[in-house]
């Protein structure tokens, strides 16, 4: 995000590429991205903030207004964050990203120009060991430091392992990425999983119970008698900033035949589109409130 960009209503992103080295990359890979469809908006914000402050005759100037607006700035790039986290699984199949050469941890981040910003995307040319992984994961629940800050684990990559039976409780475990892991009979017990991605994983008779699911993405896993009891997808949204929860929790072509979600809260951008859904134990009262075929209106076993 450029300030200055939005300051003169353009709204174009800089995108750019670095090496190891970052900022210090000679080598010049930039273009830019028109965001206008989120800062839309924003010009009519301007215009009218600038219209009152002439009523203040001279006690506010332009660069009163200016500040006022950049302040304001971060609620409108949440939306361009949140597309950008919908679209990166089909973004990192185009031929274009499979085709250049990739440093051996490659990260895909988003937020304001040589400033704050946040991982979307996280991916390891190199498969880690299991001992690696084995040592991180200890050093994740048993570290001394690691519980002063409550346990945080961010941002990372934990695609395509194989750990079954893995048993995680009271985890900050936002916006990790286990795709297409075997995760099989494992528990994750009152963790924070938003934003987390769970993409083809395997996670039959997994527990996610008292979780935080919001924006969790579970699009194809199997899920198959997965247990949701008191999970919520609930959002935070306090002074415009809505995040997470602009994405919405996605369940979409999963397996959940024989999944429990009794005692769960789930937000109405929740999706279940082609999901399997027989004897999937579903709360009554989301009949009417979520979006659900006849086929899996039928397959669903509703509880009151």
């Amino acid at each position: 995000m450029l300030r200055t960009q939005l300051l003169e209503q353009t709204y174009q992103y800089s995108v750019e590429a670095y090496d190891d080295v970052w900022y210090e990359d000679e080598t010049d890979c930039v273009l830019s991205y028109d965001a206008s469809w989120a800062y839309t908006p924003f010009a009519v914000m301007l215009e009218k903030l600038e219209r009152e402050r002439k009523k203040y005759m001279g006690n506010l100037n332009a660069s009163d207004i200016e500040r006022l607006m950049l302040q304001a700035a971060p609620f409108f790039h949440q939306f361009v964050l949140a597309a950008l986290r919908l679209s990166i699984h089909e973004m990192v199949q185009l031929p274009e990203y499979q085709g250049f050469q990739k440093a051996p941890r490659l990260l895909i981040r988003c937020g304001e120009y040589m400033d704050l910003s946040e991982n979307v995307y996280v991916e390891d040319q190199a498969v880690p060991s299991l001992e690696e992984v084995e040592q991180k994961l200890a050093s994740w629940t048993e570290n001394k430091a690691a519980e002063e800050e409550g346990g945080k684990i961010i941002y990372e990559n934990f695609k395509n392992l194989a750990l079954p039976e893995l048993n995680v409780t009271a985890k900050d475990l936002r916006y990790n990425d286990f795709s297409g892991s075997q995760l099989t009979a494992s528990r994750f017990l009152s963790c924070i999983l938003a934003g987390t991605r769970w993409y083809q994983a395997n996670l039959a008779g997994c527990s996610f119970e008292n979780c935080l699911i919001t924006d969790a993405d579970f699009s194809r896993s199997n899920l198959e008698g997965a247990n949701f009891q008191g999970s919520s997808a609930k959002p935070v949204r306090e002074n415009g900033n809505r995040t997470p929860g602009l994405c919405g929790t996605r369940f979409d072509y999963a397996n959940l035949d024989g999944a429990n979600f009794e005692g769960v809260f789930l937000e109405k951008n929740t999706s279940f589109t082609g999901a399997s859904m027989s004897a999937t134990r579903m709360p009554v009262q989301y009949q009417d409130q979520l979006k659900f075929t006849e086929v899996q209106l039928q397959g669903i076993q509703w509880i009151e």
